[in-house]
């Protein structure tokens, strides 16, 4: 680097006005953005479960249980069971290839969880339980789906996401 150049960057000083404006936007950008990302979450309390089941291939998932808490089970497939105690219900859910998962749903709280799976990996063993309207749990192994019960269906077109 010549002299010449060394002075002219001297005399340059580091930033540009341009270059500042540039930055302050992409600042406020990225505020914003983790403002939306961050507060956008329905943290409503949960009101309902339903439990959906699919092929992880088709991506195709089916409904096959519902409960709104203070309203009654409905059960739409055969490979639901369900034992209900004082506190709340046991969902066994079977899947193909003698998959079980169990999902136990805590009445008095209004809570939801992966309680046992057979499945390889477990991970849908570790989710938190759900409490409020922006958890779900996933068993990828086995094609479940755990969500609120708000959550409408995409393949219906008549229903809508909100409430």
């Amino acid at each position: 680097m010549s002299l010449k150049k060394i002075e002219q960057v001297k005399a340059d000083k580091g930033f540009k006005i341009w270059d500042l404006i540039i930055y302050v936007i992409i600042a406020v950008l990225v505020a914003v953005l983790l403002t939306v990302v961050f507060t956008a979450f329905n943290r409503e309390p949960l009101t309902g479960i339903r439990i959906s089941a699919g092929s992880r291939t088709t991506l195709r998932y089916n409904l096959i249980f519902e409960y709104e808490f203070g309203g009654e089970v409905k059960v739409y497939s055969d490979t639901v069971s369900v034992e209900e105690d004082g506190k709340g219900l046991k969902v066994t859910v079977k899947t193909e290839n003698n998959g079980i998962n169990v999902i136990y749903i805590d009445k008095t709280k209004k809570t939801a969880e992966m309680i046992n799976a057979n499945c390889r990996s477990k991970d849908c063993m570790m989710f938190l339980p759900m409490s409020d309207n922006s958890d779900s749990i996933t068993c990828n192994s086995h094609g479940i789906k755990v969500e609120p019960i708000f959550q409408k269906d995409w393949d219906d077109p008549n229903q809508s996401i909100s409430k």
